[in-house]
């Protein structure tokens, strides 16, 4: 047994020379400087070498740093140049610190390549950064009367605590205004703030200074504002149903951001300069302005119209007046009823009259409306005048001959007397409805002068159309209306045109003279 045994190891150690070593891999990652040190935003190069100590080429090795989880930013790479068997690579890698607190930081170097790795500590240690920022928020331009806030702000961009001095002054044309000073600490991206309220500061160049001493760091930031005041005018007035306010300047511009307040409710002018409020009601407004500083109060009359009536025949006399009783002229009245529309403007005794025979009999709509005044309406009930009635007599009967009847009409009782006014419209409505159907084949135009009107009156042919009809006559007027077309004083004259009008179809023309 024993020789057997022999022999069987003299077989093994002549077999073993003989075979294959079996392959190893190796890594080592070795620190060139393993103690760094540094501030909140810098970045800490760490040079090394890897040293490939088994008997195989190594590719592709990570190779990367770990360490906390905050306040450092880490740098990883992959060497993908081959080091072979004993041989060595040099190279680098970075660490930034970010907020890290101040004190010393195990880092960790690790290089990886498969399964197998190698690793090495580096000591980083982070020094006290004292760093800060100053702010100052303010407007440029103030008007005078506003209150001026300016926000002061620091913020702590230390890593640590921080202390030191902080503070402010204020200055007005050169003078000094409002100045502060105090002590105190931060933490690491802490904010020191301070909201300094000016209580309607005098009209002035000014300019703020804030301040701070930490850590045997100075700094300082400036800003500078203006309040002024200009001379500003204004203008109020009612008209088309709004209360309007307008703002402007010495040369006439709109001045934006004006505070107005109309009956205690609070407005703001518009880049124009203007406002306006919808109001119906009537009444005295008050409007309070602050102008630059300046308060102006100032009221605007809100007048209403309103409208009474009297049938008078054919004609519907409408009287207008506002919210005091007084009779409002040159008013301009219109009247819807069944068979049309007619248009009057009142006269210097607030009266115009209606054409019953142009609206039709019942109910009329009556509107009076201008723009310096809240409309008006009201339904007026209408009806058609009797007619007079024909009444037959015949003679006493001859013995010797028979008489037929005659029939003769009953004289009409003579008109009320109205007084002047009334004269002066039915003779107008006479004088411009007596000879409408005169023509058949040919436009008929008539004219009349009334007081402080003049009117005119086109009726077309019976038996065609009239087109492009052009009137234009030389008086002094102030105002124009039409019931068709287009009417305008021009250089001096009235012009009225009308592009069409049916058969027998009639337009109007009213003008207030001057």
């Amino acid at each position: 047994m024993k020789a057997r045994a022999a022999l069987v190891i003299l077989l093994l150690i002549s077999v073993v020379p003989i075979l294959p070593r079996a392959s190893a891999v190796a890594l080592s990652i070795t620190p060139l400087n393993d103690d760094f040190s540094g501030v909140p935003g810098d970045t800490i190069i760490i040079p090394f070498q890897l040293e490939n100590l088994g008997n195989q080429t190594l590719e592709n090795v990570s190779v990367y740093v770990t360490g906390p989880a905050e306040g450092f930013l880490y740098q990883s790479k992959v060497v993908r140049d081959p080091i072979g068997p004993n041989e060595t690579y040099r190279d680098t890698l970075s660490v930034k610190i970010l907020n890290a607190a101040p004190g010393k930081y195990n880092l960790t170097l690790v290089a990886r390549v498969g399964q197998v790795y190698s690793e090495a500590q580096v000591t980083v240690t982070v020094k006290t950064l004292v760093d800060y920022e100053l702010g100052i928020e303010v407007g440029k331009e103030y008007p005078y009367g506003s209150n001026v806030s300016v926000i002061l702000k620091m913020v702590s961009k230390a890593n640590g605590v921080i202390i030191g001095r902080i503070g402010y002054t204020i200055t007005r044309n050169g003078e000094t205004v409002e100045e502060f000073a105090t002590t105190t600490y931060l933490n690491p991206g802490e904010s020191w703030i301070k909201n300094v309220t000016l209580t309607k500061p005098q009209v002035g160049e000014y300019s703020v200074r804030l301040w701070a001493y930490f850590g045997g760091k100075a700094k300082s930031t400036t800003a500078t504002f203006r309040v002024f005041q200009r001379n500003l005018s204004y203008e109020a007035y009612f008209r088309n149903g709004a209360i309007h306010v307008f703002v402007h300047d010495e040369s006439g511009n709109g001045v934006p951001g004006i505070s107005v307040r109309i009956n205690g409710i609070p407005f703001t002018t518009d880049e124009s300069g203007t406002l306006s409020y919808l109001t119906s009601e009537p009444g005295t407004y008050e409007i309070v302005l602050n102008l630059d500083g300046r308060i102006v109060t100032t009221f605007v009359e809100v007048r209403k119209l309103f409208i009474s009536y009297e049938q008078r025949n054919e004609t519907l006399l409408v009287r207008v007046v506002d919210s005091t009783g007084r009779p409002v002229p040159n008013i301009t009245v219109e009247a819807s009823g069944p068979l049309g529309q007619d248009y009057a403007i009142t006269n210097s005794s607030g009266l115009a009259a209606i054409n019953l025979e142009k609206t039709g009999y019942g109910t009329i709509m009556l509107n009076a409306e201008s723009s310096e005044y809240v409309e008006a309406s009201v339904n007026a009930r209408t009806s058609e005048p009797p007619k007079p009635t024909p009444t037959t007599s015949s003679p006493s009967p001859s013995p010797t001959t028979t008489t037929a009847p005659s029939t003769t009409p009953t004289p009409p009782k003579p008109p009320k007397d109205y007084g002047p006014l009334a004269a002066i419209l039915v003779a107008s409505g006479i004088l411009l409805a007596g000879t409408s159907y005169l023509a058949f084949f040919r436009p008929l135009v008539q004219e009349e002068t009334l007081d402080r009107y003049y009117f005119v009156k086109v009726r077309a042919p019976r038996l065609k159309s009239l087109e492009n009809f052009h009137f234009e006559r030389g008086v002094t007027a102030v105002e124009v209306r039409a019931t068709k077309g287009k009417a305008e004083i021009r250089d001096g004259s009235v012009v009225w045109e009308i592009e069409h009008l049916e058969p027998g179809e009639e337009a109007y023309l009213q003008v207030v003279l001057g």
